[in-house]
């Protein structure tokens, strides 16, 4: 039997590791998502992959599913982050699985967990989590060619703070450009949420209404 007491690990020499870009695909689900949509999200998974990111999804169907479908056909990596408590109720794409158990309060986890967000298509659940991308500054790229929440919310601000532009793209190639163009220009300060408390405090005081801006992508 080992004596713990004279081992000293804490001073064992470990490489550390390095973390890999983690992207979330949002978009629509096997009820309302398109044949294009599901295409596009198939070649947007494909591309994470070639580019070494992670790819993470709801872990549905429609969007969510083609997007870590399309990233196993490059062998890329794949995390679902599921509402349910259940680990084998997720599609059968993902290498691994988050099993929340919290419903669709999850989408916070999809949007916390990711250094940035590709939407594809969507309905109102897509506009939920990418209007949480916006409150927590995360970068958010927009597929515009599939139509949609997301071609809605192109080349857009949420509200009068202008805190994140959502860029739109025509093609899954240019989205995955843009969004790993906008992480790695991103250092660990701009991921912090220290202002918070401020934000909510002036907008209490002003009493700000959501109001859409247009916000022209000149990249």
């Amino acid at each position: 039997m080992k004596k713990y007491s004279k081992l000293d690990y804490a001073n064992e020499k470990v490489s550390k590791s390095k973390r890999t870009t983690q992207i979330v695909v949002l978009g629509s689900s096997g009820a309302i998502c398109t044949k294009e949509a599901y295409n596009m999200a198939f070649e947007v998974g494909q591309e994470l992959a070639k580019k070494g990111a992670v790819t993470m999804s709801g872990g549905g169907h429609g969007v969510m599913e083609a997007s870590l479908k399309g990233a196993k056909k490059e062998k890329g990596i794949t995390i679902a982050i599921i509402p349910w408590e259940n680990l084998y109720k997720v599609n059968d794409y993902a290498d691994y699985v988050i099993a929340t158990g919290i419903g669709w309060s999850r989408n916070s986890i999809n949007i916390n967990s990711a250094d940035g967000c590709i939407v594809i298509h969507g309905g109102a659940g897509t506009l939920n989590e990418a209007t949480y991308a916006y409150m927590m500054g995360k970068p958010c790229v927009a597929l515009t060619t599939s139509g949609g929440i997301a071609e809605e919310i192109s080349n857009r601000f949420f509200d009068t703070r202008e805190t994140e532009t959502i860029y739109g793209t025509k093609t899954p190639a240019g989205a995955v450009k843009k969004i790993l163009d906008l992480v790695s220009k991103r250092s660990k300060e701009d991921y912090k949420t220290d202002k918070d408390d401020e934000l909510i405090d002036t907008e209490e005081s002003k009493n700000r209404q959501i109001k859409i801006k247009n916000a022209k992508d000149k990249s």
